[in-house]
């Protein structure tokens, strides 16, 4: 008896779950019928804080509202689809009843009826917001109901619409069967403890847990979001070209109405003399024709002067010119009481910044915005023409509601932003379905070769004897495709191993996989690199009478402080050949950091150079060269050894330039392709225009003197600069053979400075005195030493 009564109440609460899952949508849609889906436009004309809530448009009512104003008759006829609503009640009513007496199944049916029913009042909600929204402050008054109501539908569209992708997804035997593989793997994930998390076993088996997450990513859910993305980027993208553009075309045009008004207003009371009756009158047809404006002004104003004010003439006037007083309220379109009493008077700076914007034609394009009054107003010097010139008398102002004059640009935009949202949410949901229709083959295929090596596994570990019976190979692909080709294709490999593998024993096929690739192709690359090298000036004399430990570590002390320098400035190093060191920097600010590191490097040295003065021992000082390009990155040596390196001109070139250094008595010296990529960051001087040994053509060199923001911090800029601008004029002079106004500014360089470059083109210029160069002479030195 406790069974049955068990028995019936499990009944009970299936059937009352059917129910309620059957007749509440159909509640839903009653509701969204009868209830109201928004409300008319409001009155621009009141102030925004007197607005009134404007009378609720019931959705069945849609039809025939006056309110919405479509210009086109289609949007009016689908908006009649409203009565879809209760006909989808009806019939699913109907369904219901006939379900029950096992006539049919309906079910699909009724899904897609309820989902075009939601559909349809979505749409016409839409097209109310579109035709009645006309300013932003009809958001705010609009009844949170109509809120709740719209976003209740639009919740339980976005739930049918993923529950119809699901329902497709579970009917999918194969789609079925890839989730519980991937189950499986997720399954294999480590567990985390939050005891263990800290340690160094949690934190390798959080590492394990993440990776596992990310493979959990089909290509299928990347796709998605990246389609998805791109479509929300380009959307959005043009949403705000097209508003940007269509509110710069828009404010144009209503300006130009604006201004001409205002102009209009000043030329009749030019005209006019100021006379009252023919001002008057214009006021008054102005007042009549605003009445059928469609973009009516709120009032047209005339503020002037009183009579014992300076007499200002335009045509002269300057930011410096004393204005009079504007105080005198003349004429006006509205009502003075009701205007405000800082609005009938002009301030000595509203006057200066008006003549301003008239003078420099900005007046023209813009309106000045009141934002505590939220208008916008077109202002126009009202002049009486003189002998002297045009006399200043007042300005005419023609001001507007920025409700009103924007009304047009605000239904524009939320036009736009509706065609958009609808846009982004079809992309969202029509992305998932083209991504199911794209990917799910290829999943399957996944899922069928995983099985595939899972059987493998099980005959390689032993677990399995028989390759015939244990490895398989399932063709579920149904598509007509590249991805069905590919399906056979492993069909057949997998039949050519099922034919392999009875001659093959299970050892050799346990150790059979290579640990690397010989000839290293595989891991050899293209990058582009910027590479530094380095070499310690008078280290073998240093090391003279030294032990050879000594040697070493002295060796070691340097190339360590070099080392640090070059990681610290996100660079690695490549070798080291005795003194000489290697270093390359990869990375958008590859050349940044090369020469950062160089200049670092240097100061280093000098702090050494002072510790070996102060010792009394002998000090040593460093050469750099920096280069930057493409290079062949990879394994490089032979069979039995190999070392990781870069080759190519680029490497060839920075060993040539540190070597430059010998020649010209300088400390760092950085090739062209550097040079252009520094962003003006460091003070560099052109050093010269040369051909390195084993080269013909010629590269344009530079040494790097300071970093900038260093040389300000140091107070030494304008003595760096000084220099450069010394060097680089005397270099101008030699290139053109110049040999008097070169000598000239290299020996200054030279003497006020001590500079080593500038004493190095003073021994050429002696030499080109008595051996003059060639005709063709085009000032590149040839450097014949490495």
């Amino acid at each position: 008896m406790g069974k049955g009564i068990f028995f019936k109440d499990k009944q009970f609460q299936v059937r009352a779950k059917e129910y309620i899952q059957y007749f509440l949508p159909l509640a839903a849609l009653l509701l969204f019928f009868f209830a109201p889906i928004t409300m008319a436009p409001i009155n621009l004309y009141e102030n925004t804080d007197s607005f009134s809530s404007a009378a609720n448009i019931l959705a069945f009512k849609i039809p025939f509202d006056s309110h919405l104003n479509l210009a086109f008759g289609f949007a009016r006829l689908l908006l009649w689809l409203i009565y879809f609503l209760p006909c989808t009640v009806i019939f699913s009513v109907t369904a219901f009843i006939l379900e029950k007496k096992r006539a049919c199944d309906f079910r699909k049916l009724n899904y897609a009826f309820t989902l075009s029913s939601l559909s349809i009042y979505l749409f016409c909600g839409a097209v109310s917001l579109v035709a009645n929204a006309n300013c932003f402050a009809w958001f705010l008054h609009l009844p949170s109901y109509i809120y709740l109501t719209f976003f209740f539908a639009f919740f339980a569209h976005l739930y049918y619409s993923f529950h119809g992708i699901f329902y497709l997804r579970k009917t999918n035997s194969e789609y079925v069967e890839f989730l519980k593989m991937r189950e499986d793997d997720a399954e294999k994930a480590p567990d985390l403890q939050a005891s263990t998390l800290f340690t160094k076993e949690g934190f390798s088996a959080l590492q394990t847990h993440v990776k596992h997450r990310v493979r959990r990513l089909s290509i299928k859910t990347k796709f998605t979001f990246v389609i998805t993305g791109l479509i929300i980027v380009i959307l959005l993208a043009f949403m705000l070209l097209i508003l940007n553009s269509y509110k710069k075309m828009f404010t144009e045009a209503v300006s130009d109405v604006g201004r001409a008004q205002a102009e209009q207003t000043a030329a009749v009371y030019d005209s006019a003399e100021g006379k009252y009756d023919k001002i008057a009158t214009f006021f008054e047809e102005q007042r009549v024709t605003n009445e059928y404006a469609e973009t009516p002004f709120e009032r047209i104003d005339i503020i002037i002067y009183g009579k014992s004010e300076p007499v200002v003439y335009i045509e002269n006037w300057e930011p410096a010119t004393e204005l009079p007083d504007f105080s005198v309220f003349a004429y006006t379109t509205g009502k003075p009481k009701e205007i405000d009493e800082s609005e009938k008077t002009l301030t000595n700076e509203q006057a200066v910044d008006y003549l301003k914007r008239y003078k420099s034609g900005a007046y023209k394009k813009e309106y000045v915005f009141n934002k505590a009054n939220k208008t916008c107003k077109y202002i126009y010097p009202i002049t009486l023409a003189r002998k002297a010139g045009r006399k200043l008398i007042g300005f005419s102002i023609v001001t507007y509601r920025q409700q009103v004059l924007m009304r047009q640009y605000f239904r524009t935009k939320i036009f736009i932003f509706t065609i958009i949202t609808i846009f982004l949410y079809l992309a969202v949901v029509f992305s998932i379905l083209l991504a199911d229709f794209i990917f799910n083959p290829l999943l399957f295929l996944r899922k069928n070769v995983r099985k595939t090596s899972r059987s493998i596994e099980k005959l390689l570990s032993g677990t399995a004897k028989n390759a015939n019976t244990a490895v398989k190979f399932s063709d579920t692909i149904k598509t007509n495709d590249e991805i069905k080709d590919l399906s056979l294709e492993i069909g057949e490999m997998v039949g050519l191993i099922k034919g392999i593998m009875p001659y093959v024993s299970f050892s050799t096929l346990q150790h059979a996989e290579k640990a690397g690739d010989e000839s290293g192709k595989k891991s050899t690359t293209s990058r582009e690199l910027c590479f530094l090298f380095t070499d310690i000036r008078g280290f073998t004399s240093l090391c003279e009478g030294l032990p050879p430990k000594k040697v070493v570590e002295l060796l070691n002390h340097y190339l360590d402080i070099e080392t640090q320098i070059i990681l610290d400035n996100e660079g690695d190093i490549d070798k080291f050949v005795g003194d000489e060191m290697m270093a390359f920097f990869a990375g958008p600010r590859k050349e940044i950091n090369a020469c950062k590191a160089a200049m670092q490097i240097r100061a280093a040295m000098r702090e050494q150079q002072q510790l070996s003065m102060e010792s009394g021992l002998t000090y040593v000082s460093i050469g750099i060269g920096i280069n930057t390009g493409n290079v062949t990155f990879g394994p490089v040596g032979s069979r039995t050894r190999k070392d990781f390196t870069s080759i190519g001109d680029t490497v060839n070139l920075a060993a040539r330039l540190e070597s430059a250094n010998k020649a010209y008595g300088s400390k760092s010296i950085i090739s062209d392709a550097v040079y252009q990529k520094l962003r003006g960051m460091f003070i560099c001087r052109e050093l010269d225009f040369i051909t390195v040994k084993g080269k013909t053509e010629p590269v344009r060199i530079y040494e790097i003197l300071q970093q900038k923001s260093q040389a300000t911090k140091n107070n030494a800029d304008g003595k760096l600069n000084e220099i450069k601008n010394l060097f680089e004029k005397g270099l101008e002079f030699y290139r053109k053979q110049k040999w008097a106004d070169s000598e000239e500014c290299f020996s200054e360089c030279a003497l006020k400075y001590n500079d080593l470059p500038s004493v190095v083109f003073l021994d050429r210029i002696n030499h080109f005195k008595t051996n003059p160069p060639p005709k063709d002479w085009d000032g590149v030195f040839k450097m014949s030493v490495k």
